[in-house]
C-alpha cells in the first residue's frame, strides 16, 4: 500500500492497517505536510487522521507499544509470515539491554549507529534516530527502502533541523536528558547530511507489488522531508 494521508473524522471512517505498518506525524502545529516523525504500528488498528495509535518508535526514548498522540500517514509493503516474525524478533531484541540513561540511544546523524564501550572496544546498544530505527528495522528482514549513505543525502540547513528536531533549540532539555548536539551529531552550524523522517514515505510511495523490494530510494533535496501522499477519497 503506498504511503498515503488517513482518511479525517469529516468522512466518518477509519482504515485498517495491518501491525507493522509505518506511520508518520506531521509537525505540531501542522507546517504544510512536514513530516516531524516516523514509526512503526504495533497492532492492526484502525486508523484516523489526527488520532492516536499504538507504535514501537525512537520517540525518545525507545519505546515498545507506546502511545503516539496522532497519526497522519500510513504505508505498508507485502510482507510474508518470515518477514513478520523477523520483525517481531528484531524489536524484540533491539530492546534488551538499555543504558543507565535511556536517552543515549538517540542520535540524528548517522540515522544508527552502535555505542562501544572506550574501556572494552565492547558494542552495548544501538542508537537510532526515528527514522533510523524503522529503516533498520525492514533492513533486518532484507528490506532497504532509504539509501543512508552521506555522500548521496541532500544538505540539510539549520531551518530545517530545527523544523524535524525543534528540541535541539532548547538546551536545556537537552541537558537534562544528558545529551548535547555534538552527541546527537549535529554540532556546528551545518549543513548536514542526514536522514528526514519524510524520506521514508517517498520511499514507501514507490513500491509496488510487482517490485516491493526495489532499490533504496535516494532523496533529491531536503524538501522531501515534506509529504503530502493522495488520501483514500481521492483515490490514493
Amino acid at each position: 500500500m503506498p504511503a498515503h494521508k488517513l482518511p479525517t473524522g469529516e468522512t466518518a471512517q477509519t482504515e485498517a492497517a495491518s501491525a507493522y505498518s509505518i506511520v508518520g506525524m506531521y509537525s505540531e502545529p501542522t507546517d504544510g505536510e512536514f513530516v516531524r516523525h516516523v514509526a512503526i504500528l504495533a497492532d492492526d488498528s484502525e486508523l484516523e487522521f489526527g488520532q492516536p495509535a499504538a507504535v514501537w518508535h525512537m520517540g525518545p526514548p525507545l519505546e515498545g507499544g507506546a502511545r503516539l498522540k496522532s497519526v497522519h500517514l500510513v504505508g505498508s509493503m507485502p510482507l510474508d509470515l518470515d518477514d513478520v516474525e523477523g520483525i517481531h524478533d528484531w524489536l524484540e531484541d533491539v530492546l534488551k539491554d538499555p543504558p543507565p540513561n535511556p536517552f543515549k540511544r538517540y542520535v540524528v546523524r548517522p540515522h544508527c549507529d552502535w555505542h562501544i564501550a572506550p574501556e572494552s572496544g565492547r558494542a552495548l546498544y544501538r542508537r537510532f534516530s526515528c527514522a533510523g530505527f524503522v529503516l533498520e528495522c525492514y533492513r533486518s528482514i532484507g528490506i532497504d527502502l532509504v539509501n543512508t549513505d552521506e555522500r548521496d543525502l541532500p544538505d540539510v540547513d539549520f531551518d530545517m533541523l530545527v523544523k524535524a528536531y525543534p528540541e535541539i533549540e532548547k538546551e536545556r532539555v537537552l541537558a537534562r536528558r544528558g545529551l548535547s548536539r555534538d552527541d546527537l551529531g549535529i554540532g556546528g552550524n551545518g549543513p548536514w547530511r542526514l536522514v528526514l523522517a519524510g524520506y521514508v514515505f517517498h520511499a514507501l510511495d514507490k513500491i509496488t507489488e510487482e517490485d516491493p523490494r526495489s532499490d533504496p530510494y535516494t532523496p533529491e533535496t531536503a524538501t522531501e522531508a515534506y509529504f503530502r501522499g493522495p488520501s483514500p477519497s481521492r483515490g490514493g
